[in-house]
């Protein structure tokens, strides 16, 4: 098994990538959507965390983060995330035995500058496009891509001649 090291610094912008177990869309329905954004809800009044961006997608999701513990520690608020979220889906589906639809480990990546910055909140937003989803960011219900062009991050034509050049060679997944 390999030996993962993960970096907590406090105050840093971690961008994370969690997959559901074996691309099963246990994200797909709108109901397991809510019952994930609930789950955010209830874990962030334990463990305080900002999510700057996110994309959420019926296999995986992606996520700018910044934790507000003085360890930085991030493992702590996915590990409750995918408990609890776990606990609400067997409920919802009535499922009894033994079950997950998580991946065991999740992905990360310390945010290094504002151009880093830059290319994951564009890698973000532009997922479900890349996926199939969609044929336009904005057209994804699950995402802060809105909230970003609203504020002017985004041009009206962003990403409207396909990829975005900062993004081309980028696969997070």
């Amino acid at each position: 098994m390999p030996n993962y090291r993960r970096y907590y610094i406090p105050n840093a912008i971690m961008f994370i990538t969690v997959v559901t177990k074996d691309r099963q869309p246990f994200l797909k329905t709108p109901d397991d959507v809510t019952f994930f954004f609930q789950t955010l809800e209830q874990v962030q009044l334990i463990h305080p965390f900002h999510l700057l961006a996110y994309i959420i997608l019926p296999d995986h999701f992606h996520w700018l983060m910044n934790t507000e513990n003085a360890k930085g520690d991030f493992s702590i608020i996915l590990k409750s995330i995918k408990w609890n979220y776990t606990l609400n889906y067997k409920k919802s589906h009535h499922i009894s035995t033994t079950f997950s639809p998580w991946q065991r480990r999740f992905w990360d990546h310390v945010i290094r500058d504002e151009q880093d910055l830059k290319n994951h909140m564009d890698y973000i937003h532009w997922n479900p496009v890349k996926h199939g989803y969609v044929k336009n960011p904005e057209l994804w219900k699950y995402s802060t891509y809105s909230f970003w062009y609203q504020r002017g991050y985004y041009p009206p034509s962003w990403a409207s001649a396909g990829a975005p050049s900062n993004i081309i060679n980028l696969n997070f997944e």
